[in-house]
């Protein structure tokens, strides 16, 4: 299929409401993410996962949850809150200086085991009394994975494999479970969310993704508008591990920091192909091959705070699934 035969991204310019601003102007199609996400989980089961997602939201004082809650009302099926307050997907990303050292350059990739979602991307431009930003989300979905906030930064989330307690790999999921069920502290979607609308520069967003405890491990990457503002940071939740050789994939790089992991798909393949990409401005996307470009591909981004330029693309089964993004548009 040809570049032009291919659907265009969504920019949507909303305010501070995104998520319902979002949902309202694309109406049903908003929901389909939530079809695809939970298709293969009966409705009794979602329903139980909702009340309990809910009772989680409700006891750590979610500021999202309303928003949530609206979205949840509007929906013709349950799911809403369990895919809000869950995430299971694998990245690979960069933080690097540009080639010609003036800047510093986010690329990163989502990998996501759910067909569909990468037509349905929405490039959602933020007001802000800091400056727009924008995230790359779905209708629906309240936190913020991947954005760049022009003239201050751009960040990622990447997931960690599972930990590797008992080496059974039901009983490790059902750890992991009850020790989110435990925590009170912040999902780390809607940290990088906060981060995004009330920090001011690197400095001040490198603080909060340190410091700010999470109730599930992940791994943030952050630049700033400088070449040497780049960082990845493997946090769980109390304690972090800072990496000025910013490059993650899905498995901990501070092994003594952490408990032994789950393998993740190609991940040492992954790590090394974002090392070796060029640092060159690409508007091609020339980087996103094998092993970083597989089926389970839904978006890649490359993105430089200082410009504010961003381009993107949705993927599906290791394919184009929209245009190619740039913005600001030419």
């Amino acid at each position: 299929m040809q570049e032009c035969d291919l659907p265009e991204m969504p920019v949507c310019d909303v305010g501070a409401d995104f998520p319902m601003e979002i949902a309202e102007r694309v109406g049903e199609r908003g929901y389909d993410l939530l079809t695809m996400a939970t298709g293969h989980v009966s409705e009794r089961s979602l329903r139980l996962m909702d009340w309990l997602s809910r009772r989680w939201l409700v006891r750590n004082g979610s500021r999202y949850l309303a928003e949530i809650e609206a979205l949840a009302q509007r929906s013709r099926s349950p799911g809403i809150y369990y895919l809000n307050a869950s995430y299971e997907w694998g990245c690979t990303t960069a933080a690097r200086p540009s080639s010609d050292q003036s800047a510093a350059l986010l690329q990163r990739t989502l990998d996501w085991d759910v067909n569909g979602i990468g037509r349905f991307v929405v490039a959602a431009r933020i007001a802000n009394p800091l400056g727009s930003w924008i995230s790359l989300t779905w209708p629906a979905f309240t936190g913020v994975i991947q954005g760049v906030a022009p003239g201050r930064f751009a960040a990622a989330i990447n997931q960690p494999t599972l930990a590797r307690r008992v080496g059974v790999l039901t009983i490790d999921r059902l750890l992991a479970h009850h020790q989110l069920w435990r925590s009170r502290s912040i999902q780390p979607v809607h940290l990088l969310r906060r981060v995004f609308e009330t920090a001011p520069d690197y400095e001040v967003a490198r603080t909060m993704l340190q410091s700010t405890p999470v109730s599930t491990p992940a791994i943030f990457t952050l630049v700033g508008v400088k070449a040497d503002q780049t960082v990845t940071n493997e946090r769980h939740s109390n304690a972090t591990s800072m990496m000025e050789d910013a490059y993650a994939a899905n498995e901990w790089r501070d092994a003594e920091s952490c408990f032994g992991h789950y393998p993740a798909f190609e991940n040492d393949g992954r790590l090394a192909a974002i090392r070796a990409a060029s640092a060159e401005w690409d508007p091609e996307l020339a980087w996103v091959r094998w092993p970083i470009l597989n089926r389970e591909t839904r978006l890649a981004m490359m993105a430089e705070p200082a410009t504010g330029r961003l381009l993107v693309r949705g993927y599906e089964a290791g394919v184009p699934a929209t245009q190619l993004l740039m913005l600001p548009k030419s």
